[in-house]
């Protein structure tokens, strides 16, 4: 297993830890916890990425070049 997939499994198995924790400790039902764990874990990495995107998208706007306004043949335009 990767390093990424053993951090990944690591995260959800102290999710799913927590989870049971808050329930009471309940006897029998670890994939329960498990699989609320994982759903829980892959929604989290969606919204960080979409951060991560969300982010690079602000800081790549606006655009270096400021927008022309001398057409297709470079000469400016007199008024609309």
């Amino acid at each position: 297993m990767s390093d990424a997939g053993k951090e990944l499994e690591r995260r959800i198995r102290e999710r799913a830890y927590f989870l049971w924790l808050q329930e009471g400790r309940p006897e029998g039902r670890s994939a329960e916890f498990w699989e609320c764990a994982c759903v829980l874990e892959h929604e989290a990495a969606r919204e960080a990425e979409e951060r991560r995107i969300d982010a690079e998208e602000r800081d790549s706007f606006p655009a270096s070049d400021p927008p022309s306004h001398t057409g297709i043949t470079g000469e400016r335009r007199n008024g609309p």
